[in-house]
């Protein structure tokens, strides 16, 4: 058993993109008569640990690498929202958790009463406004019902489950604390694939695949792995033998210079930490692990499942695919197994864009990675582009076209990307830095040229100053309140005195 260490980026970019949209701002690349579909895929806390994204070692995601291949894949991607609700609610609707008050998870649905944010307005509602018929099936939206995003919606079939009976668990069992709870526990379960949601949400995309449609489609397809529990039959744990897992740096002091906001603010008495992942030789962790890699090769296969289908479909070169996460996780990095967080486990995402039209249709370059901080937010006004759709004037986030089409060209306009964790607690993330500013003006700074592993806090090195003040012009001007949807649910004590104070 050995510990890799984590240096971003274990694979280097191969070329290192930075254009401006201005030269086609406003421009539709396509004309409406041959616009092409989208298959949207957005993966449930999957992290960076792809192959693809020179993560893991071990990891095995042979199908999301080969689509990375086909198209452009942003290494330094981020979402606006370290947890499922709020995030989707940003990409979905083109908009910052800052803007809309969605900073923590919705209660059921809620999001639909939001006429002003939300309700008609969601991509996959904007596509259909303008000509395209919508498909979605699994998790795609969070707070917002499919049926109402989607002028055809599978279904999200079994959630995370199925569960095993009476909901036995395998090795996580949860403290006795009062704070809400998690559905974290690894083990092999069930017996075979077609039992779990995300084969059925696959199976419901392939049939889909086969149709003939009359105008362009836009379908959204959502995996539920590798979110906890991290349950998937034994065939996938057999690729990834116990003895043999290698598990991520970490270190017992990493919050000792974390400042004390920081350390109440991403607490998580409910989740598992270091005491209980390194008890008997890190049994737990490395079962951890091996459960995590096990489900994202799931995953993994299911992505292929329907990446076939659609080369084997009607519609094989008249369609752009994107692939997202909708956050990152930790494992046992920051003494934790969870997302909730301002750090870059968290944060960081795999985004890719892939054009699967013919070269003299193509829209987007093949085989590159670029490194530039980009968010989950300029997903929409960048496939309204593609597609040749009119920019929707709300979208806060920068279309990235420029960027897809001419890997050679110089400038984004945005430096720097946004992540916000509870009211007015955000994280920049540039090509070098992320900084993290608190609601009481505590900070954290990491060096990623140095420390891709964001253990040393330069905050208060008088050296960064200058770098310090240049990366809090991002910082969001104002700061909704919280949406009406929100759950105060508390996950500790932080939020539960935070919530009472709102």
């Amino acid at each position: 058993m050995s510990q890799f260490s984590k240096t971003r980026w274990l694979k280097l970019p191969s070329v290192v993109l930075a254009v401006t949209c201005t030269a086609i701002f406003g421009c539709s690349f396509v004309h409406a008569d041959s616009r092409p579909n989208v298959l949207l895929i957005a993966i449930d806390d999957l992290n960076d640990w792809g192959g693809c994204m020179g993560g893991h070692p071990q990891a095995r995601t042979p199908n999301i690498d080969r689509l990375a291949q086909q198209g452009v894949l942003f290494t330094n991607a981020h979402c606006q929202a370290p947890i499922c609700g709020p995030s989707r609610a940003s990409f979905l609707s083109g908009l910052y958790p800052h803007a809309t008050g969605v900073y923590q998870q919705p209660n059921k649905d809620s999001l639909s009463e939001d006429r002003s944010h939300f309700r008609g307005h969601l991509l996959p509602e904007y596509f259909a406004r303008h000509g395209y018929h919508t498909l979605g099936v699994g998790k795609i939206t969070h707070g917002y019902a499919g049926k109402l995003a989607f002028d055809e919606y599978g279904g999200d079939f079994r959630g995370f489950g199925p569960y095993p009976p009476g909901r036995k668990r395998f090795n996580y069992f949860l403290p006795d604390v009062p704070w809400s709870g998690t559905l974290t526990d690894w083990g092999a379960f069930p017996a075979v694939d077609k039992e779990l949601s995300d084969h059925m949400a696959a199976e419901w995309a392939i049939e889909q695949l086969g149709r003939q449609f009359d105008k362009p489609f836009f379908m959204g397809v959502g995996f539920v792995r590798p979110h906890v529990p991290f349950y998937v039959p034994q065939k996938w744990f057999d690729l990834f033998p116990l003895e043999s897992i290698q598990l991520p740096a970490v270190r017992h002091d990493d919050l000792d210079d974390v400042p004390a906001i920081g350390r109440a603010i991403h607490e998580v008495p409910k989740y598992p930490k270091l005491s209980f992942l390194q008890a008997q030789d890190n049994l737990q962790f490395r079962k951890c692990v091996q459960a995590y890699l096990a489900c994202m090769a799931f995953v993994d296969h299911q992505v292929g499942r329907v990446l076939t289908a659609l080369e084997e479909s009607p519609d094989a070169t008249n369609t752009i695919v994107v692939l997202l996460s909708d956050h990152g996780y930790h494992l046992g990095e920051k003494n934790r197994v969870c997302k909730h967080s301002l750090w870059e486990e968290a944060t960081h995402v795999p985004l890719c864009f892939a054009d699967l039209r013919p070269k003299t249709s193509r829209v987007i370059a093949t085989n590159v990675d670029c490194n530039l901080p980009v968010g989950l937010i300029d997903l929409y006004p960048t496939l309204t582009d593609l597609c040749g759709l009119p920019r929707n004037s709300t979208n806060q986030g920068e279309s990235l076209t420029g960027v897809l089409q001419s890997p050679k060209s110089d400038t984004l306009k945005r430096r720097a990307i946004l992540t916000t964790y509870a009211r007015n607690n955000h994280s920049i993330r540039t090509e070098r830095f992320r900084y993290i500013h608190y609601e009481d003006g505590s900070q954290e700074l990491y060096d990623h040229q140095l420390d891709p592993q964001e253990w040393n806090n330069l905050a208060d090195d008088p050296r960064y100053a200058s770098e310090i003040a240049q990366l809090k012009a991002f910082l969001p001007k104002s700061n909704a309140v919280y949406h009406s949807s929100t759950s105060t649910s508390p996950i500790n004590a932080w939020f539960q005195r935070h919530f009472e104070e709102q």
